[in-house]
């Protein structure tokens, strides 16, 4: 998966740094900074840090960050965005990262949808968590996001997991076109009950639907959430 999203790493970044990707610096990050301050952590893991904006906007806060970005890609780009920070970036997965390392919380950003073993991804970031640690992370909403995309025809099913390489666009970018990504569509049951096999409690669940000023910038109106982010504790 991770050689997917080489080619796309600096048209990812120009989306971010332009303002054109409304979700990104509108809806995730604000999101996502937010959960992480209310727990005030000495330190935090960035798992899958893509172009590494939402690591940087955690430096500025003042929170000690290491991220891992397994796409060399991506990975080239987030040293940049992250030159001028004390931000520890590896170019690895999950599985990989020193073993000795534990965090305050965890977060990955449109991640969990993409790996093959869920189980195995969220004992991965757990070997990495403090007890009473957070892990938190985004993903397509699972009941509306095939509404909004339509990735699936008629095989498509809420309660069967399905996988497919799929090709997307954001809304005020339409012109390029990321292609062959893998996406897992699960029920969201698939994720509590993978999250509990591995170890977590549910601490919050978020459904991203934006205000409605926020809305307008996108031209039209959300019908319905079309991500959600997890809060968890490992236990």
């Amino acid at each position: 998966m991770p050689h997917r999203w080489c080619n796309s790493a600096q048209i990812r970044r120009e989306q971010i740094e332009s303002g054109a990707d409304l979700t990104f610096n509108e809806v995730f990050k604000p999101l996502i900074v937010s959960r992480i301050q209310s727990f005030s952590p000495s330190n935090v893991l960035e798992v899958g840090a893509g172009t590494g904006h939402i690591s940087y906007e955690l430096f500025k806060l003042g929170f000690p960050v290491t991220a891992i970005e397994p796409s060399l890609g991506m990975y080239k780009v987030a040293q940049h965005v992250l030159s001028s920070t004390d931000v520890r970036l590896f170019n690895c997965t999950s599985f990989e990262l020193e073993k000795d390392k534990t965090y305050e919380v965890a977060f990955s950003h449109l991640v969990a949808h993409v790996v093959d073993d869920l189980s195995r991804f969220f004992e991965s970031v757990g070997l990495h968590l403090e007890k009473n640690g957070h892990f938190i992370f985004s993903i397509p909403h699972p009941c509306f996001y095939n509404e909004y995309k339509a990735f699936f025809g008629d095989e498509y099913n809420y309660m069967v997991p399905i996988t497919k390489n799929v090709s997307f666009s954001i809304t005020k970018d339409p012109e390029n076109i990321i292609c062959g990504v893998p996406y897992h569509h699960r029920p969201l049951s698939d994720y509590f009950n993978n999250l509990v096999k591995s170890g977590f409690a549910i601490d919050g669940f978020d459904e991203t639907y934006p205000e409605d000023e926020i809305q307008e910038k996108y031209g039209a109106r959300w019908e319905t959430p079309r991500y959600c982010l997890f809060t968890c504790k490992k236990l």
